[in-house]
């Protein structure tokens, strides 16, 4: 995810882009309202398997959902579901959840083995990720991946590239949907660094500085992610509560990023939150959507750049109108994400 591996991955981004605003586009000819959460699923299953693996799951061109996503999908809310039930329960009752969750699980195996196995067939080199498990060697033991841990790893990026960066967007179209001065202030940013058309340069992504904080304060109210965990090194004090070492916080994003520092209402969307004299005066710690410490998102910069480009892509073409009467349902699947979110798009 270095600056020079990010332009490479520019391009392959667009082109899913301008695929998601294709079927934007039909649906808004037709007056039709898109199911964001969906589109936005796509968009992000589609740019991590070409960025990540140079493999086109063609999201928009199929009439029914891959099958990776859908054994996805399921697998993430089963693991969510029987993490916190009751063993013993789960063994009596639970039977066809699990033996479906290993279906999922199978699924997903083979797909990520078929693609392996496709690229050392092909012998073909193209600077991904892939490319990067399949060839490097660790400086100090001189070993490589095996195909077991490959495979693994190709998994966790299809997952975590996908879910969480597929939730911000969902988010993110949810408060511009509400918010038309925030589409205006944007729109007049987009305008001014890119123009009213043509196609959004690598360098000018991060010149979108008002996209940038739209992307930040969705963030804050609805982290893909609802938290992380610390393990007490030695006993403190928190909160009034003596915790002994070993002891383990959750630390709960959602409150965190609505506590008091942040000012009045923090239930407010307001990306001027992120300007930068409002940051300064804000202590670093009180926004952590990425996690914390050597753990902490490793994709940051590849969602942050894939976020910022579908938004700006978005917003000089749209203008978005909710669904009446519909209020926000959050969902959890291991990630948070919006549930049953529709607009109306309206072409400029």
């Amino acid at each position: 995810f270095s600056q020079a591996a990010m332009r490479g991955y520019h391009d392959s981004m667009l082109t899913v882009v301008d695929r998601l605003v294709d079927s934007w586009d039909t649906a808004a000819a037709g007056g039709e309202y898109v199911d964001v959460p969906k589109s936005m699923t796509s968009l992000t299953f589609d740019v991590i398997g070409r960025c990540g693996f140079s493999y086109d799951f063609d999201s928009f061109g199929r009439t029914e959902p891959d099958p990776f996503i859908a054994a996805m999908s399921r697998a993430l809310e089963y693991i969510n579901r029987s993490s916190n039930d009751i063993p013993i329960l789960r063994a009596l009752f639970g039977r066809s959840a699990r033996e479906q969750h290993e279906r999922d699980i199978a699924l997903m195996q083979e797909t990520v083995d078929r693609i392996v196995e496709e690229r050392m067939r092909s012998g073909e080199q193209h600077g991904d990720l892939l490319d990067l498990m399949m060839h490097t060697v660790d400086p100090d033991t001189g070993e490589q991946l095996d195909r077991e841990s490959i495979r693994n790893q190709v998994l966790t990026f299809l997952v975590a590239g996908n879910e969480t960066t597929a939730a911000t967007l969902g988010f993110a179209v949810h408060f511009l949907s509400r918010h038309p001065e925030v589409v205006a202030k944007a729109r007049a940013e987009i305008t001014e660094v890119v123009g009213a058309d043509g196609r959004i340069g690598y360098e000018q992504v991060a010149k979108l500085r008002y996209v940038r904080r739209v992307v930040d304060e969705t963030l804050r109210l609805w982290p893909a992610a609802p938290g992380y965990f610390r393990k007490v090194r030695g006993e403190t004090t928190l909160g009034g509560r003596t915790l002994p070492k070993g002891s383990w916080v959750f630390v709960l994003l959602p409150q965190l990023h609505r506590d008091p520092l942040w000012g009045d209402d923090p239930e407010r969307f307001d990306p001027d939150r992120f300007a930068p004299e409002a940051v300064r005066k804000r202590p670093a710690h009180i926004f952590k959507p990425w996690g914390t410490g050597i753990r902490a998102c490793i994709g940051r910069q590849f969602a942050l750049h894939e976020a910022v480009l579908t938004l700006a892509s978005l917003i000089r073409r749209y203008d978005f109108a909710p669904e009446p009467g519909y209020e926000l349902d959050v969902h959890e699947a291991i990630t948070l994400k919006p549930r049953g979110l529709k607009v109306r798009l309206s072409r400029l």
